[in-house]
């Protein structure tokens, strides 16, 4: 196949466009495409994390690469492009792989759009639109100021961690070390970094520099992939983990590898690395990759893998892709596997514990039943599954067949990335009360690098078993959501000692760029919320200020009340955990006063205990006393302050002030 011509001209103000040809066009052009996603005419996006679908024709030499567009609803403007998109992006792309034109900034919320895509064959003959409207979803809730929010009473949420770059996955030391410095926990960064987490909330590195490309890419979009699944051997204290590496001789080309890593110093740092399962000639892009690693009763490790964005994978029994692999610990295929026969060779198939599915990026182990469960993200619609041997689950490229041996379905996509069960087997427990053991909970992270709450994921959910049949599924009711102004959303899922643990896996507070480092490892804790303390008022003690601000730490995305009494009744002010300790909360105070204040913080209906006492003096200048108010002294304070007519305010604020009090 000879490359492709370069693109010579675009038509702006139609619905047609202009090309330059590189050698004269063939009998037959390319077929239309036919677009899975969005799956049907008006389906709802958001206009943030918009897929784009189409599935691929007979020959290859039919799509030698794909024209997308984005057009207002009318057809009278272009808003979006991705001209001539090659490899995994010519059938499956996001807004990220393409450029808005002109004055577009981006999709707007409550609104009609139309997507294009036609086929360029190798000789550079272009085929015929393909169109479907979508619509986008209205704008949610603007948030405020506490950004995670338990849902059911009686949990808090702490924040363990922070400063973590694309979290996807945690893992846990099955038996961690009582010592404050023994490590309790690995995380999983997409762009190549394992963290490790010692029992006093340390983090370091255990292993960097995993990749052997550069995964930078658009969000969402091609830079959605990497490092992803983590697992530690029971038997050894080896940490196991899932990635992408680049094909040394088409360094285009990614494939998916297993790699075990070794310590030396007790799991703090590895010391050796050695690939033990390496899936070359498999090609996977974005997302769609080798992603969740567990280990399960038996002993095996289970490896999920995505379709790599070609559905056929799925039920191609000679690919690694679109399945759910059983593996030995040293790498090689069971004999005992469903589908195992070594009499023609080990290959793809006998290491295949089940297969038909797409994106199976996050599973784990019940102990009831001892079966694997895993989460799964479709088209438009997702599915919980019980993972049994052999099976087939049906995906072919449509949503329908997400319906296939499904325990539960999104539909539509809340985008399910990861889960565990809170039960006595794991950790006792986690703390979590009685009546909440054999529960399964799932991230939903939602549409990618969406800002706010979201109607559509951002939250952990909760799955019951049937109280007839005790099989998982049924509705799922909500245990955490988002309730922040910024971009943060649930991904990583791990039940450990004392709560379940989840990962964020944006910076919340950067709206900029979602690599910035940032991401924060929280808890969710059953229990009641940490007392404040309060440690500072700004500006200090002594000084003549009758609005200081009161500092200290509280518990994680709590409300803050400020007292004036140790039983903390008298309300003096209220604010957040984290207006507490960056800006502080201001209060008021009269004039030469001694004031102690208290705190409290509340999450839901829990409240903690009333804290220990901070006391501020406010001292005004001389003259104050007798009277109550110094006019001259605050029209100082104006003038210092303020220029203009905000000084003017100022004085006459002041002088108000004083004939109130007969000055």
């Amino acid at each position: 196949m000879r490359p492709i011509a370069r693109l010579a001209a675009w038509g702006v103000g139609g619905a047609t466009a202009m090309f330059l040809f590189a050698a004269t066009a063939s009998a037959d052009p390319p077929p239309v495409p036919t677009i899975t996603e969005p799956a049907t005419d008006a389906q709802l996006v958001h206009p943030a994390d918009v897929h784009m679908e189409v599935a691929q024709p007979a020959s290859p030499e039919e799509d030698a690469c794909t024209d997308w567009e984005i057009w207002s609803a009318d057809l009278a403007q272009a808003l979006w492009r991705a001209p001539c998109a090659q490899g995994v992006l010519a059938h499956h792309i996001h807004l990220g792989d393409g450029s808005f034109l002109r004055d577009a900034r981006g999709l707007e919320y409550d609104s009609s759009y139309v997507l294009r895509a036609r086929f360029r064959d190798d000789l550079d003959e272009v085929g015929g639109w393909a169109l479907r409207r979508f619509d986008t979803v209205p704008p949610s809730s603007p948030g405020g100021g506490i950004p995670w929010t338990p849902l059911e009473p009686g949990y808090v949420i702490d924040e363990v961690a922070g400063g973590f770059q694309l979290p996807l996955n945690v893992a846990f030391v099955p038996a961690p070390g009582p010592g404050p410095k023994d490590p309790l926990l690995y995380v999983a960064e997409l762009y190549g970094t394992i963290k490790v987490v010692t029992r006093d909330g340390t983090v370091s590195d255990y292993a960097t520099g995993l990749l052997n490309f550069d995964p930078l890419g658009s969000f969402p979009g091609s830079g959605e992939h990497g490092l992803t699944g983590l697992a530690v051997d029971p038997a050894s204290g080896d940490v196991l983990a899932s990635m992408l590496y680049a094909s040394p001789s088409d360094p285009a080309a990614h494939y998916p590898k297993v790699v075990r890593l070794h310590s030396a110093d007790g799991g703090v740092s590895a010391a050796s690395r050695a690939t033990i399962l390496d899936m070359a000639g498999e090609t996977q892009g974005p997302s769609h990759q080798v992603s969740n690693l567990s280990f399960g009763p038996d002993g095996k490790l289970y490896v999920h893998v995505g379709d790599g964005f070609v559905p056929q994978t799925a039920q191609d029994l000679s690919s690694f892709r679109g399945k759910i692999l059983r593996v030995n610990v040293d790498g090689t295929a069971p004999a005992d596997n469903p589908l195992y026969d070594a009499s023609d060779g080990i290959t793809a198939r006998d290491y295949v514990l089940a297969y038909g599915l797409r994106n199976p990026f996050g599973g784990a182990w019940r102990a009831a039943n001892g079966a694997h469960y895993e989460v799964e993200n479709g088209p438009a619609v997702d599915r919980l599954v019980r993972v049994d041997p052999g099976v087939n689950y049906g995906y072919d490229g449509s949503d329908a067949s997400m319906l296939i041996g499904a325990l539960y379905n999104w539909a539509p996509s809340h985008a399910p990335v990861n889960m565990a069960f809170v039960q006595p087997a794991t950790f006792g427990g986690s703390g979590f009360p009685a009546p909440q053991m054999d529960r399964a909970f799932v991230t939903e992270s939602g549409p990618t690098w969406a800002t706010g709450p979201q109607e559509r994921g951002k939250r952990i959910v909760e799955f019951d078993p049937d109280p007839q049949t005790g099989e998982i599924g049924g509705h799922p009711h909500d245990l955490v959501e988002y309730t922040g102004t910024g971009k943060a959303t649930a991904v990583g899922l791990a039940a450990g000692p004392d709560g379940l643990y989840f990962t964020e896996l944006y910076n919340d507070r950067d709206l900029a760029s979602p690599v910035t480092p940032g991401g924060r490892l929280l808890r969710v804790r059953y229990g009641p919320p940490t007392a404040p303390t309060l440690v500072a008022a700004s500006p200090a003690s002594g000084a003549n200020e009758n609005s200081p601000r009161i500092v200290g730490t509280a518990q994680f995305a709590s409300t803050v009340g400020i007292y004036t009494d140790p039983g903390c009744v008298s309300l003096a002010a209220s604010g957040t955990s984290d207006e507490l300790e960056t800006t502080g909360i201001p209060v008021h105070v009269p004039d030469n006063s001694t004031t102690r204040f208290y705190a409290a913080d509340s999450v839901a209906a829990s409240t903690s205990d009333c804290s220990a006492a901070l006391t501020y003096v406010e001292q005004s200048p001389a003259g104050a006393v007798a009277t109550g108010f110094n006019l001259r002294a605050a029209k100082r304070r104006c003038a210092k302050k303020f220029k203009g007519k905000a000084r003017a305010r100022c004085v006459k604020r002041a002088k108000k002030k004083a004939r109130a009090v007969g000055v």
